[in-house]
């Protein structure tokens, strides 16, 4: 009798722990618009419905027969900042794992600016028009995304306009509010329809010239952890570790959290946030 209870505690835990993991997956949107990587954001419903409360970056992503699709706005003032300065790494694992797969970072900055001697940190410096003028000026920046770990790419810069089909873009609005669009091929990513594996996203704001990659001798820059989550309506899918309302095709809010430093201290200078996602047929 005793073993017959025990056996049914275990098995009801375990179903709940199931249950929990189910929900941290969820379906892209069926994308049924012609879409274009400009950053404007016509082929999505706003507001977003996925927000992410470390980075301050609400998000979406969708498919069709051939493309996934990805957009990431910021609203935030600093936080479109702290985009520009250090970009955003899109790290995507095919395999449903945690762990690195293929990346893309966008956008690049030719010269990024660097405090002088003496001058206090610009990522502690508040926006100002005089400050902040040179990173709204879209020919300061480099039109390349840099790319690894993709079997028919070559680990580097990828031209923004280029033959493998990767597309991206990006607006900054005069309130400095951005929205980044990227249109990626499944055939580059190596997946069909028929994947019955999530992928896993890691979306990332970098530290200034710590881009996700080796760049100038520099070493790469740490991932983050995971945090709370939180949310707003709209139309998208969920994300891990989270909770709140979705709207049409979604459920909850992504996770994220702020890098830790050693002493314990959250690091302002690097965020992230993991996502399960399934991609969805027509």
């Amino acid at each position: 009798m005793n073993f017959k209870i025990l056996s049914l505690s275990v098995f009801s835990i375990m179903s709940v722990g199931f249950s929990v993991k189910a929900q941290d997956v969820e379906e892209n949107i069926r994308m049924v618009k012609p879409f274009k990587a400009d950053g404007i954001s016509n082929e999505w419903n706003e507001p977003l419905n996925q927000y992410n409360d470390a980075t301050k970056l609400a998000f979406a992503l969708a498919n069709d027969d051939k493309n996934l699709y990805i957009i990431i706005e910021s609203l935030d003032p600093q936080t479109t900042f702290s985009v520009l300065r250090g970009g955003i790494t899109l790290n995507i694992n095919t395999e449903g794992k945690k762990k690195d797969g293929m990346k893309l970072t966008f956008p690049l900055m030719d010269r990024p600016p660097m405090p002088k001697e003496g001058d206090e940190h610009l990522e502690h410096t508040p926006l100002s028009p005089d400050k902040d003028n040179e990173l709204h000026d879209p020919a300061a920046m480099n039109k390349s995304i840099k790319v690894s770990g993709f079997k028919n790419i070559a680990d580097g810069e990828l031209p923004a306009m280029n033959q493998d089909g990767i597309e991206t873009g990006m607006s900054i609005h005069p309130n400095r509010d951005l929205i980044y669009e990227l249109s990626i091929p499944l055939a580059q990513l190596q997946v069909g329809l028929d994947l019955k594996k999530p992928l896993v996203y890691n979306i990332k704001i970098n530290e200034p010239n710590k881009s996700g990659f080796k760049r100038e001798g520099r070493p790469e820059g740490a991932n983050g952890g995971r945090g709370r989550s939180g949310g707003r309506g709209g139309m998208g899918g969920g994300g891990m570790g989270g909770g709140g309302r979705g709207g049409m095709g979604g459920g909850r809010m992504g996770g994220g959290g702020q890098r830790q430093s050693e002493t314990g201290e959250s690091a302002a200078k690097s965020s992230d946030f993991w996502i399960r996602y399934k991609l969805v047929k027509a």
